[in-house]
């Protein structure tokens, strides 16, 4: 049985900033990484100086992953 990965991308540039698989999302950056279960609602900011675009996920351990993965806040 394979589980399925799916990336979450900065809206604005494209970069990778995290994964997320069963249920869990990863981030990894250097020799820094985290890993997060369950219910939660992450803000990450993307890493690329001309970018720094916040993106928004939302993640629900009952229904899988919010449909607004990695959107730009409301303006």
């Amino acid at each position: 049985m394979s589980i399925e990965t799916r990336e979450v991308r900065c809206t604005g540039c494209g970069s990778l900033l995290a994964k997320l698989a069963d249920g869990a999302l990863t981030l990894q950056r250097n020799d820094l990484q985290a890993t997060f279960h369950g219910d939660f609602h992450a803000s990450i900011v993307c890493y690329r100086a001309k970018c720094r675009r916040l993106n928004v996920l939302h993640q629900c351990a009952s229904g899988g992953a919010d449909e607004r993965i990695a959107r730009p806040p409301p303006r």
